[in-house]
């Protein structure tokens, strides 16, 4: 299904039935990386972000930037007639969720964040992100989306899904090779992690249950998950064994498990 916000198409679909939850996936992912998610009394509604999946890939970089795609995102939810729900956001989509969520804190009724950062801490490590982005950037607007996907598969984080079957890799690797160069840069350039305002202030001023997912594996985001727990009482940290970065892939059975004990 298709939702025009300001000239834009957002693909989005809807799966199940209940109260309904916000899926948002991660860089260079799309929908279908939920494809596993089911949720018995939830309806799961899934969209593909702007330069990503089926939504518009538009050349402009206007519409990358984060206060862009937290105003789309809203207006997306407006008209589907929702006024509470719950969220999930994986890596760069839990960024996006917990902006969101600071933003509209009254409409969320639980959020959960899977591996995902709340900015960089400090001018220089801000900077330092942003070079890091902006470099990465040119580098698959030069050497393609080939070389893109090999240079992502390839970072440690993604280690352990070396061990996942070959049909599931394939799929991933299906998602990224569908990219386009210029999205993802542009993605990289508006919003990525060095564009990312630092919101460690802004999570202790949440209200709404929390739920950070990290992996066993993951060393970084699992401090980060520990971080998140220290800011905001509310925040519960769960660890999944036995797998990386993208928990809700690596084991989709320990991820629902989590996932349903908290809602």
């Amino acid at each position: 299904m298709i939702i025009e916000i300001e000239n834009i198409k957002y693909y989005f679909q809807i799966k199940g039935v209940g109260k309904p939850i916000i899926c948002l996936h991660g860089f260079s992912e799309n929908l279908s990386t939920w494809n596993l998610l089911k949720l018995e009394g939830y309806q799961l509604i899934l969209i593909d972000f702007i330069g990503h999946g089926k939504s518009d890939k538009p050349y402009s970089r206007k519409y990358y930037s984060l206060k862009v795609m937290i105003k789309h995102l809203n207006k997306i939810i407006y008209e589907l007639n929702l006024k509470k729900y719950s969220m999930l956001g994986y890596s760069m989509g839990g960024r996006i969720a917990l902006a969101y969520a600071i933003a509209y804190s009254n409409e969320i009724d639980k959020l959960i964040l899977e591996s995902t950062s709340y900015g960089e801490a400090g001018f220089i490590n801000r900077l330092k992100r942003r070079r890091k982005d902006l470099n990465l950037a040119k580098s698959i607007l030069k050497d393609g989306i080939e070389w893109f996907d090999d240079y992502w598969s390839n970072l440690s984080i993604f280690e352990s899904q070396r061990k996942l079957s070959k049909s599931i890799t394939d799929e991933i690797r299906k998602r990224r090779l569908s990219n386009r160069t210029y999205a993802l840069s542009n993605t990289l350039m508006c919003s990525g992690q060095g564009k990312f305002p630092c919101m460690k202030s802004n999570i202790r001023k949440l209200s709404m249950p929390l739920l950070y997912i990290s992996g066993e594996y993951d060393k970084k985001y699992r401090h980060v998950g520990e971080n998140f727990k220290k800011f905001n009482a509310n925040i519960k940290h769960e660890t999944i064994k036995g797998v990386g970065h993208n928990t809700h892939i690596e084991d989709p059975n320990a991820f629902i498990e989590v996932l349903s004990k908290f809602l």
